[in-house]
């Protein structure tokens, strides 16, 4: 049997902390709160825990405030085309202003450094999960400590970078091996998409869901295989309280 947990409770030198678990989490984008709320229902329906990678102030994290055994951790960019590399510490800040509960991070485009270990760790995160390790390389993964007892928790399946290397998705006989974290986004969960085209000949679109809803694919795609896997834990999974496995 498997279950669901946050990024939050992952404590490498405790096996049944990751072991034979699945983590579900999102990275927000700056999504328009219809996209995001939309996933919202998706998960809340499912009753797993999930994890979200927050981007910026919005009424909608009230909403995942209140969903159950959901954990609010940051999602900083800290590169712009405009002005290059941004203040590291400056956007840490900004986005613990806003998710002062955070102790995961994942930076946008898994921008990552070890100067940035230091700032996260000064800035009281724990857990980083900025590592891709593709589930179909064939590697096993696993959660491990660096310096300063920093977590790194590397993901197995992300969809944007599916579309580019043509990943396929775990089945759920994978599942019962070692641990997956996969990374979602809102956008292409509303979408559905199945190539990176969809997203983007979808950009003028993507702040008014009402005419993004009419570009959804309708065949198999991030939606179908988000609401798979929701549908494979609801009806395997063993749900276990995170304080069980402390």
């Amino acid at each position: 049997m498997f279950g669901t947990s946050k990024i939050c409770s992952i404590e490498p030198s405790i096996t049944k902390s990751w072991s034979k678990r699945i983590f579900i989490t999102f990275d927000l984008d700056w999504a328009h709160d219809e996209v995001i709320s939309d996933t919202i229902n998706l998960i809340a329906e499912s009753g797993v825990s999930s994890t979200w990678f927050i981007t910026h102030e919005s009424p909608v994290l009230d909403k995942l405030r209140k969903l159950k055994d959901a954990e609010l951790g940051i999602h900083p960019n800290f590169y712009s085309t405009s002005k290059g590399i941004q203040n590291e510490e400056e956007r840490v800040d900004e986005l613990l202003g806003i998710v002062p509960e955070a102790k995961s991070v994942r930076s946008h485009c898994l921008f990552h450094s070890e100067r940035l270990v230091d700032i996260f760790y000064k800035k009281g995160l724990t857990h980083i999960s900025n590592s891709f390790i593709p589930h179909s390389s064939g590697m096993k993964s696993q959660p491990f400590s660096i310096w300063d007892s920093m977590i790194m928790v590397p993901h197995c399946w992300q969809d944007n970078v599916s579309f580019k290397m043509n990943l396929p998705f775990p089945q759920k006989s994978d599942l019962l091996e070692s641990f997956h974290v996969f990374n979602f986004h809102p956008i292409h969960i509303f979408l559905n998409t199945e190539n990176i085209s969809r997203y983007e000949l979808s950009r003028p679109y993507h702040q008014t869901p009402e005419r993004l809803i009419e570009k959804r694919f309708s065949g198999s795609g991030t939606r179908t295989l988000l609401i798979k896997l929701l549908d494979i834990l609801k009806a395997e999974a063993e749900y276990l309280p995170n304080e069980s496995i402390q």
